[in-house]
């Protein structure tokens, strides 16, 4: 189940029937525990248990859960994307082992879908939610994400702390997999964009380095549209995964229209890898104003991504 965009009002403020949570600044997985074991799937279904043996733990907690909430790398106290996006495209066992102990994560619960084999899809979020709360978390690999009653402390809060926004959700919702429902409506105090990348530009003085990657996104058409080019956020260790995704993937001829002054002296590339962008909003012409790399999403398909 997704969350809907929250209009220009902002999310409702009716505590009674509404229920405010922390959207946090992650990767959406489900925490299948059963039989010992714990699998874990990413929003679009790919398994990524070996991803994070972090999170094994999870199996030693219950007997039998499925839960539904983000998986989060904290720094300083504060979730940190980038660091996240670091480990997402590890399925290498021994990697993902080494990768935990430099930077382990956290699952930050905020669902429960089924326990002990009863599936709750059908109860109303306020029944779910109190069920949620009455399971011990597990040590370090899971919490249970707070729930607030006011909506407008918590986003002043979340905004001040530096946090990615709230979602507010309908007490008497059931639980809709896959659906984007107006039950669950999200405010995010940064735009953000998951983005294909379709080239790159060597760095100011540089044939070899990366300097700013190609970017583009799906219009309502499905054709691919050029939104700008990013080098800001462009690390060391962002272009050696690239590298490792983009190999073998070049083309000739860029894949969308790229305005000359963009495609000069660039490399194009078939949109295989898919990158997060912060920005600013967007230009009359579509392009995103100022953005800001975050990291490479090893949890999405390029087929996955969507307009913001």
């Amino acid at each position: 189940m997704l969350a809907t965009a929250a209009p220009a009002a902002g999310v409702p403020a009716d505590g009674d029937r509404w229920a405010y949570e922390v959207k946090w600044d992650g990767m959406r997985v489900l925490a299948d525990v059963h039989e010992g074991r714990v699998s874990l799937r990413s929003r679009t279904g790919r398994d990524v248990t070996v991803t994070f043996p972090d999170l094994a733990d999870l199996a030693d907690a219950h007997a039998d859960v499925l839960l539904d909430g983000e998986v989060v790398a904290l720094q300083d106290g504060l979730p940190s994307f980038a660091a996240l996006a670091e480990r997402m495209h590890v399925q290498d066992a021994r990697s993902a082992a080494a990768a935990a102990r430099r930077t382990p994560v956290t699952l930050m619960a905020f669902d429960v879908l089924r326990l002990y084999g009863v599936g709750l899809l059908d109860r109303p979020w306020q029944e779910r939610r109190e069920s949620l709360d009455r399971l011990p978390p597990s040590g370090s690999a899971w919490q249970v994400s707070p729930v607030y009653p006011d909506a407008r402390s918590l986003l002043a809060a979340t905004l001040e702390q530096g946090l990615e926004g709230v979602v507010a959700k309908r007490r008497t919702s059931v639980y809709q997999p896959g659906r984007r429902s107006p039950d669950w409506v999200k405010h995010a105090h940064r735009r953000h964009q998951a983005c294909l990348v379709v080239g790159w530009r060597p760095a100011e003085g540089s044939s070899h380095r990366m300097g700013a990657l190609l970017l583009a996104v799906p219009a309502a058409d499905g054709r691919l549209r050029f939104v700008g080019r990013a080098g800001s956020g462009l690390s060391s260790a962002l272009e050696e995964d690239l590298r490792a995704r983009l190999a073998g993937h070049e083309v000739a001829e860029p894949v969308v229209d790229v305005p000359r002054v963009d495609a000069k002296g660039a490399t194009f590339t078939a949109p295989v890898a898919v990158v997060e962008v912060r920005h600013l909003g967007r230009t009359t012409g579509g392009r995103l104003r100022q953005p800001t790399l975050r990291g490479l999403r090893g949890d999405l398909d390029p087929s996955d991504v969507r307009e913001e």
